[in-house]
């Protein structure tokens, strides 16, 4: 069998392993999914969010918003079991998906032609680790063993956490750049020049400023910081996540972000671009995104909106 995280892993045995390991958890994916029906009632902050968000954004009925809020609390403790269950017994399969993997070496193999860095956007959409995971088993394994992914990470507000998060992501072979350093842009750089691919989530609203974007029907903030610094370094850029089919079964979706001729990319023509292709992704399979997240909150201040 191909190593998990290949994006072409997928076997009999592994499909076999997979579909016994959800027969036995369906009793307590049931008892899971009652409770986050229960939480999705109810006034609590993410719920509360998250049903506001699916009725603005995507015009949901009050019974479809429950039930879509539940799904996406229900995601949540799939990502957890898919971790810290399906993962260690190896059982992560991913589907092959011609299109995206073509798309993305040939983004690779375009940035070693042209002697540039490769930078590729994500989104808390589906499983963050296993497409982590799944792009760089490609990358390395398929192209360029230098261009090992280097994945910016927000540290957690504990710093336990964070270092428990570090652990299980060296343990899947998964290197991260904390945030929070002071010499991130310097580190971004030498990253950036040494070859790495290095990885930004682009899909929750900085704490201040951003670029507005149109995002399902509403101006919302990205953080456009580390896109700007890797545009200026010419990289060629890929989108990339990871899209549930049903527990621990996943297909990699990824698009390269090609120029035109003689025209250069800027941080506002990569996040458009990007912002139009996660909507379409999170169309798909809408409950597997962070909609118990405000991130239509922060309003444009005179500031630059598409």
């Amino acid at each position: 069998m191909k190593a998990v995280g290949s994006p072409d892993n997928w076997s009999l045995a592994r499909i076999g392993g997979n579909l016994l390991l959800n027969a036995v958890l369906l009793p307590l994916y049931a008892l899971f999914f009652a409770l986050c029906v229960f939480i999705a009632f109810s006034p609590l902050f993410p719920a509360r969010t998250a049903r506001e968000n699916f009725r603005t954004r995507l015009g949901f009925k009050p019974a479809l918003r429950v039930m879509a809020t539940a799904a996406t609390l229900f995601h949540y403790i799939l990502l957890l079991i898919e971790d810290f269950i399906f993962w260690p017994l190896g059982l992560i399969t991913i589907r092959d998906n011609v299109a995206a993997r073509e798309s993305v070496t040939g983004a690779s193999l375009t940035a070693q032609q042209k002697k540039v860095a490769l930078t590729v956007l994500s989104a808390h959409f589906g499983n963050i680790e296993i497409t982590a995971q799944c792009l760089n088993s490609l990358l390395v394994a398929q192209v360029n063993p230098k261009q090992k992914l280097l994945a910016l990470a927000k540290p957690g507000r504990w710093e336990w956490i964070t270092r428990l998060l570090e652990w299980y992501r060296n343990l899947r072979g998964i290197e991260v750049l904390q945030t929070n350093r002071k010499d991130l842009p310097r580190a971004m750089l030498q990253a950036l020049k040494s070859g790495r691919a290095l990885a930004l989530l682009v899909d929750q609203k900085p704490a201040s400023a951003g670029f507005f974007i149109d995002f399902f029907g509403a101006q919302s903030a990205f953080p456009e910081g580390g896109v700007d610094i890797c545009a200026r370094m010419k990289s060629e850029f890929v989108f990339v996540t990871s899209r549930r089919l049903w527990p621990g079964f996943y297909t990699f979706e990824g698009q390269h972000l090609a120029t035109n001729a003689g025209n250069d990319l800027n941080s506002a023509i990569i996040l458009t671009s990007y912002a139009r292709w996660l909507e379409a992704v999170i169309r798909i399979s809408p409950w597997q995104w962070s909609w118990d997240y405000r991130k239509w909150s922060r309003k444009p201040a005179g500031g630059v909106q598409v």
